[in-house]
């Protein structure tokens, strides 16, 4: 259940008391921060993975995975939803994972067992489309 696991860890860092309405490049960057443990800088809606790690001795997902991810919840689950898993996922982790559609966890599946590339310090533009790897043959979504 690794990618529960990086999902959860991912989705917990939104905070409650500051529920996003809509995806967008705060929620994009704290998921990121969290699913890499690396700080992002964000300069014009564009996000930059720092040198700086949130906890030391990690071993985590790389940028393109936890990207990945985060593309699947974007273009697959509304937001509202994405905010009530995260509530669900810190008291009973393996209830809340099993309201995800089959579709949603085959995906985030598939960011997982992509092959992985190097981690990169390179910009990553909210506004751009991304291309997800899923288990089916590569698809391109909108953030």
């Amino acid at each position: 259940m690794a990618v529960a696991l990086v999902g959860m860890l991912g989705l917990t860092g939104c905070n409650q008391d500051n529920t996003p309405k809509e995806y967008g490049t705060l929620t994009q960057q704290n998921f990121l921060e969290l699913c890499t443990n690396h700080y992002y800088d964000n300069t014009d809606d564009t996000l930059a993975q720092t040198d700086r790690t949130i906890a030391a001795d990690v071993t985590t997902p790389t940028n393109d995975q936890c990207q990945c991810q985060y593309d699947v919840f974007s273009s697959q689950m509304p937001i509202a939803d994405f905010t009530d898993l995260n509530s669900e996922l810190k008291s009973n982790p393996e209830e809340a994972w099993s309201t995800v559609p089959a579709s949603i966890t085959d995906a985030l599946t598939g960011c997982m067992s992509a092959p992985s590339a190097p981690e990169s310090s390179a910009p990553v533009d909210a506004a751009t489309s991304t291309t997800v790897a899923t288990a089916e043959p590569a698809t391109t979504v909108a953030p």
